[in-house]
């Protein structure tokens, strides 16, 4: 489920365009996804009903130290409650099984995550290592909803919506709080899917219209963004999303996932790999972004050529048309001993410089 059809009727009146992406239906834009870029970027307020997530509630006496031992973080950093993180599930290669984001709330820890993660894998990856373990998994992702905020006045609006525990604008990457709202439970978590700031509310599925009703009134209008726009701002910043550019040929080093891998907490599955690899190895293929000459976007699994010599250096795993660069965008791993930071490449007929991803270690 994840969307209700009075959330899908309230969206389709306000000029939703629809796209399906195996089998997940979300919205594509409402019209202009060029005004809707405009919106983020110069209006400072975009609101997106984010279709159906994985969600997972993990509780239980044991769930700390049982999940501590299945993903590249330190849940030790969420001791306190509202503390959040992204992390990764690896398997005994050091490669994805998952990614979340995670979020201690009191009694029990909220996993936010891409549509299909848990039946892709996750949650019969997870269930075959509760032994003797006190730990209960609710598979919450078809009850629950989330409505994103995004630019540079969405803390400032939301903080006007409702009282929340601690004030969202506040909250570090990753970090969260919540709030009785018009007899509703609200959660929000700051997310990281560009360089502007990002907020997700998670809600009933039936809260998803009353919301988004309050902040058309409080606004004067619903400033809505569609599936294109997010993406294209995701990527011309250079956030990996899982099931697109991570997957289970990606090990998180390659994916500069540094934020979301710890070296000192001890071990974890597939931590063998990741150490090694990051005390004595070079990864095979890192993460890189392209900016590149003319107009045309290319596909994803277009190759990625040296200029210098022709060869075959990489391929795209996803791009779109930058109207912050006036240029392509393409997300692309790159072989070791070519993926220097400023080396130029081909794709199709157009050359460009690999650029770095994101920073989310520098963010605050």
């Amino acid at each position: 489920m994840g969307r209700t059809e009075v959330t899908e009727n309230f969206l389709q009146e306000r000029g939703a365009e629809w796209t399906s992406d195996d089998e997940l239906r979300r919205v594509d834009h409402y019209g202009d996804p060029d005004a809707e870029y405009e919106t983020v970027a110069q209006g400072g307020l975009a609101i997106m009903e984010r279709g159906r997530r994985d969600t997972l509630v993990i509780s239980g006496e044991d769930a700390v130290p049982w999940l501590q031992g299945l993903v590249t973080s330190d849940l030790h950093e969420l001791v306190d409650e509202g503390n959040g993180q992204r992390t990764a599930f690896v398997n005994t290669t050091g490669r994805f099984v998952g990614e979340a984001r995670v979020l201690h709330l009191p009694e029990l820890l909220l996993l936010d995550m891409e549509p299909g993660t848990l039946d892709g894998g996750l949650y019969s990856h997870l269930r075959q290592h509760i032994i003797l373990e006190k730990v209960n998994l609710d598979d919450r992702s078809d009850a629950t909803a989330r409505v994103g905020f995004f630019g540079e006045r969405a803390a400032e609006v939301l903080e006007r919506l409702a009282d929340w525990k601690y004030p969202p604008g506040e909250r570090p990457p990753f970090h969260g709080s919540w709030s009785r709202w018009s007899g509703r439970d609200l959660i929000v978590q700051r997310v990281v899917w560009s360089r502007l700031p990002g907020f997700e509310i998670c809600c009933d599925v039936d809260t998803v219209v009353p919301l988004m009703e309050a902040i058309e009134t409080l606004e004067g209008s619903l400033p809505l963004i569609g599936h294109r726009t997010f993406e294209t701002m995701r990527i011309e910043d250079g956030i990996p999303r899982f099931g697109t550019e991570l997957h289970d040929r990606v090990i998180p080093l390659e994916a500069h996932f540094d934020d979301a891998i710890s070296y000192e907490k001890g071990c974890y599955l597939g931590q063998e790999i990741i150490a090694r690899l990051d005390s004595r190895g070079i990864p095979a293929k890192l993460l890189r972004r392209v900016v590149l000459d003319g107009k045309e976007v290319p596909q994803p699994g277009t190759t990625v050529y040296s200029v210098d010599d022709e060869k075959k250096i990489g391929h795209v795993e996803s791009a779109a048309y930058s109207p912050r660069h006036d240029a392509p965008v393409a997300l692309a791993f790159v072989k070791r001993n070519h993926n220097d930071i400023g080396n130029a490449v081909r794709i199709d007929d157009a050359e460009g410089r690999l650029q770095p991803l994101l920073d989310l270690t520098a963010l605050s």
